[in-house]
């Protein structure tokens, strides 16, 4: 029985590798690039201005280092806010197919956060209890919605707390901002994975549909310029440095 367990689950994931490293067909494969364009500049806007924050208060300038802290707890919102959207399109759409891809559980092991890697080790023993592939897709987006909405707030609440300065303890609240920021990375990481499965098997006319919502989502001026300097690398970068790699299991 168990090397049965190991043969199915092997075959899971090279299923799910196998989407990942291929190509989609025409439009789909562009709007997928698009969507992760447009996810990667929030992303980056909010991960290079938590690295300055850092860098600040590494150089022991504290006040400098707080004000940084509070921009990055808006754009970690506004991230969540923009993979909230791909989540709930994904699930609104797949309400409505006859099939659906194949996903893998979230693995505890790659988030930092305790209530993150609590979530995610929930989230696998579930997922090994349903008896279908429909079930573990819509369980998985909605953990991932409310894990990223949950990680957001958290991450905005914190950042709050050392832009005012008042966390009790400084030092405690820094880390716990740098494991909010790596875990809402690894969200974003297995939405984008699913993504790339999801837009597959879509049909034609939810892929129109699909397609002309995600592309409607709002941008702000500088997250326009991020995405124009992200889009303007090359091919071969923009696979090796912008579209994640499978995530680690």
């Amino acid at each position: 029985m168990g090397q049965l367990g190991a043969r199915q689950r092997i075959s899971v994931e090279e299923c799910v590798r196998a989407e990942w490293v291929s190509h989609l067909p025409g439009d789909r494969q562009q709007l997928f690039r698009d969507v992760v364009i447009s996810l990667e500049a929030t992303y980056t806007m909010m991960s290079v201005a938590l690295n300055e924050a850092m860098v600040l208060r590494a150089k022991g300038q504290l006040v400098q280092a707080r004000a940084q802290a509070g921009v990055c707890g808006e754009l970690g919102e506004r991230l969540a806010r923009k993979v909230g959207i791909l989540l709930q399109g994904m699930k609104r759409h797949g309400e409505n197919m006859t099939a659906w891809p194949v996903v893998l559980p979230l693995t505890s092991s790659n988030f930092r956060h305790s209530e993150a890697r609590l979530a995610a080790g929930l989230e696998w023993i579930l997922h090994k209890l349903m008896p279908s592939v429909r079930l573990r897709f819509f369980h998985k987006l909605r953990v991932l919605r409310t894990s990223v909405q949950g990680l957001a707030r958290k991450f905005n609440a914190t950042a709050r707390e050392i832009s005012e300065n008042q966390s009790v303890e400084p030092s405690a609240a820094w880390q716990e901002l740098d494991y909010l920021h790596y875990d809402l990375n690894t969200c974003l990481r297995e939405a984008i994975v699913t993504l790339k499965c999801f837009l597959r098997g879509m049909p034609d006319d939810l892929f129109a549909v699909f397609q002309q919502q995600l592309r409607g989502i709002p941008k702000t001026p500088a997250e326009e310029q991020a995405a124009r300097l992200i889009g303007s690398k090359s091919a071969q970068n923009l696979v090796a440095q912008l579209i994640t790699p499978f995530p680690p299991r």
